[in-house]
This record gives structure tokens, C-alpha cells and sequence, in this order.
């Protein structure tokens, strides 16, 4: 009997230790994945991208005034590249905003607002631009190469603020407030 009982004990204390263990492994793990989400929502925007620095990737595309618009071409300016759609309420809700930055700050600080139009349209997109009193350039993504394959948006509205030399400095993915906007181009202005 004396033996039972030691095997029993054995036996416990095994499938003790194995669930304080367990225990602490789940543990690690939640704190490795908070600790990952923390930290890529505060890494630098370039960082976000999979590299230190990341230069713009080039492009040209149509804008809605049938002129081509290349990002080279901006080269020199502070650029605000917004992808958006018109089916996309927070890509609608941010436009007044856009364009009330471009307005009040594109000339002083040599800063423009590029929206790049993800495969809509030119009808929809030009009626919605005008509605919206929209000044600043509208490009057509009309196969989606840019916006897929060259800056890989995954949601909308995807913006990001190229520097002067033609570096990504900022990036963000949703709508932000027109304040939160002007606080991050101030800092590349």
C-alpha cells in the first residue's frame, strides 16, 4: 500500500508541475503577444513597413483631370498619400479634413494631398470629388497595382506622409481627426 500512494504522490506532483507549466507558458505567451502589438503600434512607420527606411515606391497614374501624376514628380514636397474609395464611410468622413489641410497648409509648407482611388469608376470618383469640393490631385489605382502590390493597402483608408527626399515618414491605416493629421506632418515639415 505504502507504495500506491508513493507512485500516487509521484503521479500528482507530475501533473502538478506539468499544469504550472502549462500555466506559465500560456503566460509568456500572452505577454510575448502584448508586448508585439505594443510595440509595432509604437515602432516608426518605416519599421511597420518590414524596413528601416523605406523611400516611396514610385508610380504614375491618371488623375481625374486626365493629367498622369507620377510621385517623382512631387519630389521636393511634403506629399500626404491617401488611398481611399467612395463605398468607404471613414474614407468619406476624412475628405473635408484632407482638403481643409491641403488648403490651409499646401502652399505655406510646400505640402500636397495625393488620394490614390482604389479601383472605382473615373464617373463615381470625379462626381464624388466634385460634391465633396475636393482641390487636390485624385489619382485612379484602376487595376490596383499601386495600391496592392506597391504599398500592399490591406484596409481603407490607408494614408502615409512622404518627406521631401521621397522617404516614408508616417504611415497609418483608419481615419484620423484633422489635429492628429497636422501633428504628424509637423513633423516632417
Amino acid at each position: 500500500m505504502p507504495a500506491d500512494r508513493a507512485e500516487q504522490r509521484t503521479a500528482r506532483s507530475g501533473r502538478t508541475l506539468f499544469l504550472w507549466a502549462l500555466i506559465a507558458l500560456s503566460l509568456a505567451t500572452i505577454a510575448l503577444g502584448a508586448w508585439a502589438l505594443q510595440t509595432r503600434d509604437a515602432a516608426p512607420p518605416a519599421q511597420i513597413l518590414g524596413v528601416s527606411r523605406a523611400m516611396g515606391t514610385d508610380f504614375t497614374l491618371q488623375a481625374t483631370d486626365g493629367s498622369q501624376v507620377s510621385l517623382s514628380d512631387l519630389r521636393g514636397k511634403v506629399v500626404l498619400l491617401n488611398f481611399w474609395a467612395t463605398w468607404c464611410p471613414p474614407c468619406k468622413a476624412e475628405m473635408p479634413d484632407l482638403e481643409a489641410l491641403y488648403r490651409k497648409y499646401g502652399k505655406a509648407h510646400d505640402f500636397v494631398v495625393v488620394g490614390v482611388n482604389l479601383q472605382e469608376d473615373q464617373g463615381i470618383v470625379e462626381k464624388f470629388a466634385r460634391q465633396a469640393g475636393l482641390s487636390f490631385p485624385i489619382l485612379l489605382d484602376t487595376d490596383g497595382k499601386v495600391s496592392g502590390q506597391a504599398y500592399a493597402v490591406r484596409s481603407l483608408p490607408m494614408s502615409m506622409i512622404i518627406d521631401r527626399d521621397g522617404y516614408i515618414r508616417d504611415a497609418w491605416t483608419g481615419q484620423l481627426s484633422s489635429a492628429e493629421m497636422l501633428g504628424r506632418l509637423e513633423q516632417v515639415w
